[in-house]
């Protein structure tokens, strides 16, 4: 079983634009629709309260049915979609929750906060970044620059998609220790 991220990116870095909002990956749904099919290893998505606030927007219901989803978040609130619950204790415990869980594959599909959280509880195996031919020119970042410490990838594989998209699948590697400066 891996837990690996699924996320988009614009050309420039950006997992969301100024408003905090990915409606410019709707001209791109078709793609990722596709891409969909490729979940049949996967048995659980995770994903943050943004990206999941942002579904209706996209045109979607839960895009993964069939498939158990757990929705991190603090706040308050219910699912709309049954598939999915909500989860509100610490990201360490939702990892352990997931290795524990019998079946396949877990993707979490979220921005860059909740990915970052689960990069630094050690909690993913690997990261599928769908870059978009797109230049946002400004918004959040994919990765906060003081996120957590050096992580080695390992390309396992780069395709081409329709629309001009760009899939890169990435195993993490190990931490890279920082070197000390001499004083």
């Amino acid at each position: 079983m891996a837990i690996r991220g699924y996320m988009a990116c614009s050309l420039d870095g950006l997992a969301a634009d100024a408003q905090g909002g990915a409606d410019w990956l709707a001209p791109y749904a078709a793609a990722d629709a596709a891409l969909v099919e490729r979940f049949e290893r996967v048995d659980t998505v995770v994903m943050g309260r943004r990206t999941y606030d942002q579904l209706p927007q996209l045109g979607a219901g839960w895009p993964y049915p069939g498939k158990r989803g757990w929705v991190v978040t603090s706040g308050p609130g219910t699912s709309r979609y049954g598939e999915a619950a909500f989860w509100r204790q610490g990201l360490a415990e939702l990892v352990a929750h997931l290795r524990d869980l019998p079946g396949r594959d877990v993707r979490v599909i979220g921005g860059p906060t909740l990915l970052a959280g689960l990069l630094a509880a050690g909690g993913l195996d690997g990261l599928e970044l769908f870059v978009v031919p797109l230049l946002l020119g400004g918004g959040r970042p994919l990765f906060q620059h003081d996120a957590a410490a050096p992580r080695g990838l390992v390309l396992r594989q780069i395709e081409a998609l329709e629309g001009g998209l760009l899939r890169l699948d990435y195993d993490l590697g190990p931490v890279i220790k920082r070197r000390r400066r001499a004083a």
